[in-house]
């Protein structure tokens, strides 16, 4: 993790450039793909009277179950649109592990040849990591009629974490595998067989990853639930408190962005390249990486 953190600062404006072009480029996919969606929608609803709008809103409200299943199934391609982002910038930090340098340019040179790779990936691992938690929390939520209090609650917090902690550890390694050229199939077996393989490695670096988050991220979700209890004028006195704990958290999620994400994803590659013998540029070529 030093060494990857190394290596993230050194190609600190080369990953933001990346990040905010790729961004920028999936915005505009977006846009592409909803703008005639958006039309076709309002051509169809726009004709109809609001009886019937009525109508359909009534039978919307009382299949939830169906109408959740449909969000779910646009929600998968949309979440993989944007995961091809973290693809792409996967790929500037298989260069930069390999080959020792890297540019802004590589993302977009990996955004455009491994698109289709990258987002059958997003897809994969959004239904592996993501839809389990999110079916358990809607299917309970409709159980308990829309809220979820009490044993039920904490229940599903604690799978929720372990549900993700465990998943995103077996599948850690997926996109090193493609960035460095494996197929999306083959990508998920030699991550979930490395990841068991070689277990206290990869859920090391994913343990200290989760650590750092808590540490960066945590004091603010203690400050919120802690002003739950408080009534307005005890949170007068705790003001000074909870202004430190939000300017933290605004610093924090900044080296979110230009730091510890790219530092995340060159220790993945690297602990890839490592446990399966592939390149590892020296220490020597890695110090004179260039800024873009």
């Amino acid at each position: 993790m030093k060494t990857s953190l190394g290596l993230a600062k050194r190609s600190m404006l080369s990953y933001f450039l990346a990040g905010l072009g790729m961004i920028i480029v999936v915005g505009i996919l977006f846009v592409l793909i909803a703008a005639p969606i958006a039309a076709v929608a309002f051509l169809t609803f726009a004709p109809l009277s609001e009886a019937t709008l009525a109508a359909l809103s009534s039978w919307a409200i009382g299949n939830p179950l169906l109408v959740g299943s449909i969000a779910v199934l646009v929600l998968i391609p949309v979440i993989s649109l944007f995961m091809v982002v973290s693809g792409s910038i996967y790929g500037m930090s298989h260069d930069l592990v390999t080959k020792g340098e890297t540019k802004a340019e590589l993302a977009f040179s990996y955004f455009r040849h491994k698109f289709l790779s990258f987002a059958s990936t997003g897809a994969v691992l959004t239904i592996i990591v993501l839809l389990p938690p999110v079916v358990a929390w809607g299917l309970t939520s409709y159980a308990m009629g829309y809220t979820i209090t009490g044993l039920a609650f904490n229940l599903l917090t604690i799978f929720t974490f372990v549900w993700v902690y465990i998943t995103a550890g077996l599948t850690s390694l997926v996109w090193p595998a493609v960035a460095s050229g494996k197929g999306v199939q083959d990508a998920f077996k030699e991550s979930f067989s490395l990841s068991r393989q070689y277990f206290d490695r990869v859920f090391g670096v994913l343990t200290a990853i989760v650590l750092l988050l808590a540490a960066t991220i945590g004091p603010i979700l203690i400050a919120a639930l802690a002003m739950v209890p408080l009534v307005p004028l005890a949170m007068i006195g705790f003001a000074p408190v909870f202004v430190g704990v939000m300017i933290y958290t605004v610093i924090m999620v900044f080296l979110w962005l230009i730091v510890f994400l790219p530092m995340v994803r060159i220790a993945w590659v690297k602990v890839y390249q490592e446990l399966t013998g592939g390149t590892v540029a020296t220490q020597t070529v890695v110090n004179d990486v260039p800024i873009v």
